[in-house]
């Protein structure tokens, strides 16, 4: 039996559903660590509790009764749980912020622009109470829960050794990768036909987050005098982030739309093919379920050149663009469908079950 502690995302749902499709339900238990008193994300009926709490140590039980464990999402709050408990095998299945935005790592992840105009300034309450509440009770434990990890889950080769150059791991690399709503095959039936566009439209990060360094991407497109109409999808995030960057995002060389609504499925997947390319101006990887859809309609997305996922990307064979390409956006579009399909198709990922999870 493996054990999986899990947050209340809507990723949790499409693994869940994974597990069920190669049969190894029954041999795989998760619990979802949450404050709330309900499940919010989760269409399920799976176990849930909040950490360090008489509940969720009665709903995990004994550590060591399980063969694997695998956290999915490993925050700095857990790192007392994981040093107070023991494993046969414990795994560390990587989301990106438990691993690009911790707060000695975060400074990496944004240009300067950003960085001086809004990070820098940006001390919140919130975000000083969570760092305080992490050095008083999570970080004396972070060396002992890290040095715990066995296996470290990622499809990116360069985010494992990334963790293995700035955190006190001495783990394996096995592949995995978490499942968009519905594998990239059967976008195939949903896609629109393609049209030109009078003026390149594109799209300008993937949420309400300063790592997509829209301050820095926006003053490159307007310094380079680049005709585009934009689109900023800010309908999840940081809210005091999107408002910020309502105020004081100009661009000059076109039009700038902010995607401030929630689209169903069908929908965004027609917002984005009616696009022309995607702009991610992100040093840690992040939106990979947007660049990736993308991608399998062949259209170019426009990577800050120094991005982490970069390598792995080049190695798998995909055509790749950087900011400075999009001086000169041309049709057809980059050919990155079969790519995607190979790396990260439905099949390989049952193949990965099967090796993880039987």
């Amino acid at each position: 039996m493996n054990l999986h502690i899990a947050p209340d995302n809507t990723f949790t749902n499409k693994f869940y559903e994974n597990l069920r499709e190669i049969g190894a339900e029954e041999n795989n238990r998760i619990v979802v660590r949450t404050n709330d008193k309900a499940l919010k994300h989760i269409r399920y009926p799976l176990p849930f509790g909040a950490l360090y709490t008489e509940n969720f140590n009665s709903l995990v039980g004994d550590t060591m009764s399980y063969e694997k464990v695998f956290i999915h999402y490993f925050t700095p709050l857990l790192y007392r749980w994981v040093a107070r408990n023991k494993f046969k095998e414990l795994n560390w299945m990587v989301w990106g912020g438990d691993l690009y935005n911790l707060p000695e790592l975060d400074n990496g992840c944004y240009e300067p622009i950003t960085w001086k105009e809004y990070v820098k300034k940006d001390r919140s309450w919130q975000t000083t109470l969570y760092n305080l509440k992490v050095a008083m009770t999570q970080k004396p434990f972070r060396k002992e829960a890290y040095g715990k990890v066995r296996n470290i889950l990622t499809w990116m080769k360069a985010e494992f050794d990334f963790a293995c150059k700035h955190l006190p791991v001495h783990s394996e690399h096995r592949f995995f990768f978490y499942e968009n709503q519905m594998p990239y095959q059967e976008l195939d039936n949903l896609i629109q036909p393609l049209r030109k566009n009078p003026r390149p439209v594109l799209i300008v990060g993937n949420s309400a987050s300063p790592t997509n360094n829209h301050l820095d991407v926006i003053d490159f497109l307007n310094t380079k005098k680049i005709e585009a109409d934009l689109h900023v999808p800010i309908s999840y995030g940081d809210q005091r982030y999107a408002a910020f960057l309502r105020k004081h995002l100009k661009y000059h060389h076109g039009t700038l739309t902010f995607m401030d609504q929630y689209l169903p499925f069908h929908e965004y997947l027609s917002f984005l093919n009616s696009s022309d390319g995607l702009v991610m101006n992100t040093i840690r990887p992040q939106g990979y379920g947007n660049i990736l859809m993308m991608m399998y309609l062949n259209k170019p997305v426009f990577f800050n050149e120094k991005n982490i996922s970069l390598p792995d990307l080049n190695s798998a064979g995909f055509s790749l663009r950087t900011l400075g390409d999009l001086r000169t956006i041309s049709y057809p579009f980059s050919n990155n469908k079969a790519a995607v399909t190979k790396l990260l198709s439905h099949q390989r990922l049952v193949e990965s079950y099967h090796a993880l999870f039987d």
